[in-house]
């Protein structure tokens, strides 16, 4: 509750339902009544509106937190459970490699390099890998390099290779 000074001997006066100063008596006037109950009127309305503040602040708080979780859960369910999109470009990577494995896989010396990354030329669920000659090189008998060329077909989805070529001459 508000205190307004007593006009006559100065007191701090908290009662608003006083006529007289409890302490020298003075007449308090209406217009001295109404200043303590606006005053107290006011204060309450000031705790009431720090109440709503900080309310407004647990809320921003919790809305702030709820926002950071579910990006946080977003992100991590973008990274275990991939798209389609992603789903299919692991394929052809690993088609690649199998493709890459297995023409390195027929040189007939042993020395092969690893036919380096192409570009996939397939479309939907065929892929396609070329390499022109001399990307890459097989050791003859003699141990002299030998520029390759080679392709290698097949499907997306079982990552089986359907049709390889080296040098021209088709091997599966």
């Amino acid at each position: 509750m508000a205190a307004v000074e007593c006009p006559g001997c100065k007191a701090n006066i908290t009662v608003p339902d006083l006529i007289n100063c409890p302490l020298c008596q003075t007449h308090l006037n209406p217009p001295f009544l109404r200043e303590l109950r606006e005053k107290e009127a006011r204060a309450n309305r000031a705790a009431a509106n720090a109440q709503r503040i900080q309310g407004a602040k647990q809320w921003l708080i919790l809305a702030v937190f709820g926002v950071v979780i579910g990006l946080a859960g977003y992100l991590v369910y973008s990274v275990v459970v991939p798209s389609e999109a992603q789903l299919h470009a692991r394929k052809v990577s690993a088609a690649l490699l199998a493709c890459q494995q297995r023409i390195a896989g027929l040189a007939e010396y042993g020395e092969a390099e690893t036919p380096p990354y192409v570009k996939n030329f397939g479309k939907g669920d065929e892929f396609y890998f070329a390499w022109q000659r001399g990307s890459f090189h097989f050791k003859n008998g003699f141990g002299a390099p030998v520029p390759m060329s080679a392709s290698c077909i097949g499907s997306v989805s079982t990552g089986e290779i359907q049709q390889l070529t080296v040098n021209g001459k088709t091997v599966l």
